[in-house]
């Protein structure tokens, strides 16, 4: 009897182990922060390790990039976005485009999501126009979205424009303190009113269609506001993926009409092109893009203002480039090379060099240090004419 105890209390061990063992070799399920693109702390041999690693790839590459809501379903509890940064050094001749010391860049707040098979909405208020005395750009999203299929979408209201891969990358996840300057003169606030369809190749068995994007769409081309010009511009952008996630690469088109200044006559032409990509290999990552087309005529205002540089039949050109290197964890060191020819404020050429660190504080925050070397300021929207920032950011999701 004993024996039959010793056995049967040997098998119940050997059980126990083989349970023990099977789990440790069964990964770790994601939390629900992993899954919304903050960055988990690294620890050695865990999987939160994996995690920054796929969060790193997942900044560069930038695969959630003119996504729908259609895996997200719409709740009462809205996501939270809060940037501050500290500005130091000015730029010579930046004069008040120079924004010192601390200062609130975003607090934004937004509602989005699925409300059933076919139909999703989207709305997003950034309060820091209020703050600024801007209170005709409170409204950043206001959009409604339509399922076709799986593989097509239809979108209406006002957005984010599809053109590029630095006018689409969401503030929480940048590196630099804000976008390249030709965004903010081409696509000022990112956004503008239209109809938009978009969707992927993946109903198509061919290889060449496999992660292959498509954007095409409609919009006022006046960004944020009503039609000045009662004509519509029209976009187009194809984005293809290889290498597993690891490369992108894109084109875009835009082309339409822009006002010209009162009794001036010429070529009216907002015609712009663009190509960028965007890779990532070990702990390195790269992105690119360069962009021609149209000098703009106007920025983003309720009544129609000219830029003092601005003649019909003028064109700009712009390119940037960014290298991004992962020390340890998410924790990332960069440099970004930022060009824009034919500045539409003051007709020059200007360049900027940025380098900095870019680093997690917890699973819901990033904090970034940026020193700059520019020859002349620039006057865009989000423009940065301070050679030191600090920026700080925090971004409440709801679990997906």
């Amino acid at each position: 009897m004993e024996a039959k105890g010793s056995v049967a209390a040997l098998q119940k061990t050997i059980e126990s182990l083989s349970a023990e063992v099977q789990a440790l070799h069964e990964p770790e399920p994601k939390s629900a922060v992993a899954t919304t693109g903050a960055a988990p702390v690294a620890k050695e041999g865990g999987g939160e390790k994996i995690d920054a690693a796929q969060d790193f790839t997942a900044r560069v590459i930038g695969a959630e990039n003119g996504s729908t809501e259609h895996d997200n379903e719409l709740e009462a509890k809205p996501e939270v976005f809060i940037q501050t940064r500290y500005s130091v050094a000015p730029i010579d001749g930046s004069g008040t485009a120079f924004d010192p010391n601390l200062r609130l860049s975003r607090i934004e707040t937004r509602w989005a999501g699925k409300i059933n098979e076919r139909l999703g909405v989207g709305l997003e208020i950034q309060f820091q126009e209020s703050v600024e005395g801007s209170p005709e750009k409170l409204v950043n999203d206001a959009f409604l979205e339509y399922y076709l299929s799986d593989h097509a979408t239809v979108r209406v209201g006002q957005f984010i424009k599809p053109f590029g891969f630095d006018v689409q990358q969401s503030s929480w996840l940048r590196e630099s303190p804000e976008r390249p300057i030709f965004s903010g003169y081409f696509f000022p606030g990112e956004r503008d009113r239209g109809i938009m369809l978009s969707g992927d190749f993946g109903f198509l068995s061919s290889a060449a269609f496999k992660d292959l994007q498509y954007f095409v769409g409609a919009f006022n081309g006046n960004r944020f506001f009503n039609d000045s010009n009662r004509q519509v511009n029209y976009m187009a952008r194809i984005r293809k993926t290889f290498d597993k996630g690891k490369l992108a690469v894109g084109a875009s088109v835009q082309l339409g009409k822009q006002l010209l200044p009162p009794g001036v006559s010429g070529n009216d032409n907002e015609r712009l092109f663009g190509i960028d990509f965007q890779y990532t290999t070990g702990r390195f990552g790269l992105r690119g893009e360069a962009l021609a087309g149209n000098r703009p005529s106007t920025p983003a205002t309720i009544e129609p203002q000219f830029f003092p540089a601005f003649r019909p039949g003028t064109h700009s050109s712009a390119a940037t480039l960014l290298v991004s290197y992962r020390v340890a964890g998410a924790h990332t060191i960069y440099a970004r090379y930022n060009q824009f020819n034919g500045d539409p404020v003051t007709g020059l050429n200007i360049r900027a060099f940025n380098f900095g660190y870019f680093l997690p504080i917890g699973q819901l925050s990033r904090l970034s240090f940026d020193y700059q070397f520019k020859n002349h300021p620039s006057f865009e929207d989000d423009a940065i004419n301070g050679r030191f920032q600090i920026t700080w950011g925090i971004l409440l999701k709801r679990a997906q």
